[in-house]
């Protein structure tokens, strides 16, 4: 008897420890529970890596297409083919959630209006608002036929009407952040949100020791943010190159994860 409660005490520690691991999502998804997730809080694919839009990379501003380079899948066709492919993952997200959770999603701001109809449409979901980002030092304009990009978006579900949510200050529970792009970020990812735009979701929608996921974690930037603020965290990230980039950044600070 002793030694089946020592497993299952083991496989117990096993799936609330955090880790990230190099595999695709949706495989990864698949080991984790049912309403295990405190906050599903990730960044996926914008259906925007093409030639024409910019990004920064340290202080190099390069096209998105070369950020990501010609081996990481970020277009599709047609918005309805993005969100096919979105969708599976929306749905694991919902299966993970506890009953009390959260999903916030980044998207394109062009769709997430679009995509917001979608996910209610298609999922037993509450919407609950847009948040968004403002970015103080926007990149220039090249062309010079626009207004500059200084805005990114995130949308907010539930999974029932009771919900974690921790209302502070009046001055500070806006919907929208603010912050400088440009300086800030650990490491060479192109799309590595910055703390300022993911501290404040950790803070609002979590407590100490929740567990929070993030499918897409890329550089590792949800998952460090909610070890430093002692929140668990379960990451998945398909790309060996982001993979290495985020574990060399997060061993290197010290903090309590597996790689696997």
């Amino acid at each position: 008897m002793n030694m089946i409660a020592d497993a299952f005490l083991k496989e117990v520690k096993k799936e609330t420890n955090s880790y990230i691991k190099n595999i695709d999502s949706l495989i990864g998804m698949s080991s984790i529970p049912d309403n295990h997730i405190d906050l599903v809080l990730t960044d996926p694919p914008y259906n925007i890596a093409d030639a024409g839009k910019l990004t920064k990379i340290g202080n190099k501003v390069v096209s998105n297409k070369e950020a990501w380079g010609n081996d990481f899948q970020d277009k599709w066709e047609t918005l309805d083919q993005y969100y096919e492919w979105l969708k599976p993952f929306i749905s694991e997200y919902v299966r993970v959630m506890k009953d009390n959770g959260s999903m916030i999603l980044f998207l394109d701001r062009k769709y997430t209006g679009l995509i917001t109809h979608y996910i209610e449409r298609d999922f037993d979901l509450n919407f609950k608002n847009k948040i968004y980002f403002h970015k103080n030092n926007p990149l220039p304009h090249m062309r010079k036929n626009n207004y500059r990009s200084s805005i990114e978006e995130a949308v907010w579900f539930t999974k029932s009407k009771q919900y974690q949510f921790n209302f502070g200050i009046q001055s500070e529970m806006t919907q929208v952040y603010k912050g400088n792009i440009g300086h800030g970020k650990n490491t060479k990812h192109p799309t590595e949100k910055y703390s300022w735009m993911i501290e404040p979701l950790i803070k609002n929608h979590t407590k100490e020791g929740d567990v929070i996921l993030d499918s897409f974690s890329g550089s590792g930037a949800i998952v460090y943010q909610a070890l430093k603020t002692n929140r668990k965290a379960i990451g998945f990230e398909k790309s060996k190159k982001f993979y290495d980039m985020s574990k060399q950044h997060i061993t290197s600070k010290q903090l309590s994860i597996n790689f696997e």
